[in-house]
C-alpha cells in the first residue's frame, strides 16, 4: 500500500490523484487559451483585463501544481519544493481574487478610477506575499508529505501550528471578508442602478464604467469564493478529526480546489465582448490582423528620379510612397 495513503483503502488515494491531476490539466490548458486570446485581442491594454491576466497567470502556476505534483514525489527535496511552490502558487491565486476585489471596491464603492499606482501595488502584494507565507515554514523545516500531497508536514505541533498561521487563520479570515466586501459592491451597484438618471452625463460615465471595469471582474471573486467551500469544509474537519478523514469531502476539496483555471475560462469567454470577438468573422480578421507578414520596406531609388525627371515629371523626393513589395522599387 502507498505509505502517503491516508484511508485504508488505497484505490481511495488514486481517485483523488486522478481526479487532482486531470482537472489541474484542463484548468492548465484553460488558463493558457484565456492568456492567448487576451494577447490575440490586445485585451492587455484595459486595466480590468491586465488585472484578469494577472489572476490567469497565477492561476496556471497553481494548476500546474495540481497536475504535475503530488504523491508521486518520495523524495524529501523534491517533496519540500513542491510543498513551497504549492504554497506559493496558492496564495498567488488568493492575493490576486483580493486585488481584484479591492479594485472593485475602489471603482463602485469609492467612486475612484484605478490608477497606475494601484496597479504597481496590486503587482508587488501578488509578488511579496506569496514569498511570505512560502517562506515561513522553512523557519522549522516542515515542508514534506503531508498525506496524499506534499505539504507542510502535520504530524508534529510545530507543524500544525505552521498551517494554520500560513493557511487556515489568515484564509478563514480572507474568506468572510470578501464576501462583506463583495456584498457591499453588489448592494451599492444595485443602488447607484436604480438612481440612474437617463439624461445625465454622470449616470452615462458609469454605465460606461460598469461595462469596461467593473462587469467583466464581477463574477471572478465570487467563483473563487465558491470554489473554496468545501476546500474550507473539509480543512476544517481535518483539524477537529485529523485521523478520521472523510472521503467526499475529499473529491469535493479535490474537484473544487483544481477547478479554477476552468471556471475563469467560463466566465472570460461568456463575457459580451469576448462571444463578439469569438465569432469567426471576427476572430479570422483578428488572427489575420496579427499575423499578416509586414512588407519590405524599401527605400528611395535616385535612378527613379532620374527616369522620371527625364519624362519632365516634377518629383518631390520627400513625398514619394514607399512600396510595400519584395520586387523591388517601381519608377
Amino acid at each position: 500500500m502507498n505509505s502517503t495513503c491516508i484511508f485504508t483503502e488505497e484505490g481511495y488515494c488514486i481517485a483523488l490523484e486522478v481526479i487532482r491531476r486531470m482537472i489541474g490539466t484542463i484548468s492548465v490548458l484553460s488558463s493558457i487559451f484565456i492568456l492567448g486570446l487576451i494577447f490575440l485581442f490586445r485585451r492587455y491594454e484595459f486595466t480590468s483585463q491586465r488585472l484578469i491576466m494577472y489572476l490567469v497567470t497565477a492561476t496556471l502556476f497553481d494548476a500546474l501544481a495540481y497536475a504535475v505534483g503530488g504523491s508521486v514525489i518520495r523524495t524529501s527535496v523534491l517533496c519540500t519544493i513542491d510543498g513551497f511552490y504549492l504554497s506559493l502558487a496558492d496564495w498567488g491565486v488568493v492575493v490576486w481574487v483580493c486585488n481584484i476585489t479591492v479594485n472593485l471596491f475602489w471603482n463602485v464603492v469609492v467612486l475612484r478610477p484605478t490608477n497606475r499606482y494601484f496597479e504597481v501595488f496590486y503587482i508587488c502584494s501578488g509578488i511579496v506575499v506569496p514569498i511570505f507565507f512560502g517562506l515561513f515554514p522553512f523557519i522549522h523545516n516542515s515542508y514534506g508529505p503531508a498525506g496524499q500531497w506534499c505539504w507542510i508536514l502535520g504530524e508534529t505541533t510545530t507543524g500544525q501550528i505552521l498551517r494554520f498561521l500560513t493557511w487556515y487563520i489568515p484564509i478563514w479570515l480572507i474568506i468572510p471578508g470578501l464576501f462583506i466586501v463583495f456584498l457591499v459592491i453588489i448592494i451599492k451597484l444595485s443602488w447607484e442602478v436604480r438612481r440612474w438618471d437617463p439624461y445625465n452625463p454622470a449616470s452615462d460615465r458609469y454605465r460606461d464604467l460598469i461595462r469596461k471595469e467593473i462587469k467583466p471582474l464581477i463574477l471572478y471573486p465570487l467563483v473563487f469564493l465558491l470554489l473554496n467551500v468545501f476546500p474550507s469544509i473539509n480543512r476544517i474537519q481535518n483539524s477537529i478529526a485529523s485521523d478520521n478523514p472523510i472521503f467526499t469531502l475529499y473529491i469535493l476539496h479535490s474537484f473544487s480546489s483544481s477547478l479554477l483555471g476552468l471556471g475563469c475560462t467560463f466566465i472570460f469567454v461568456i463575457n459580451r465582448e469576448t462571444l463578439k470577438d469569438l465569432k469567426w468573422t471576427n476572430f479570422k480578421q483578428t488572427l489575420l490582423t496579427r499575423f499578416k507578414p509586414r512588407g519590405k520596406v524599401v527605400e528611395f531609388d535616385a535612378s527613379c528620379e532620374k527616369q522620371v525627371n527625364e519624362h519632365s515629371v516634377e518629383v518631390n523626393k520627400t513625398s514619394l510612397v514607399q512600396q510595400e513589395t519584395t520586387e523591388g522599387p517601381m519608377c
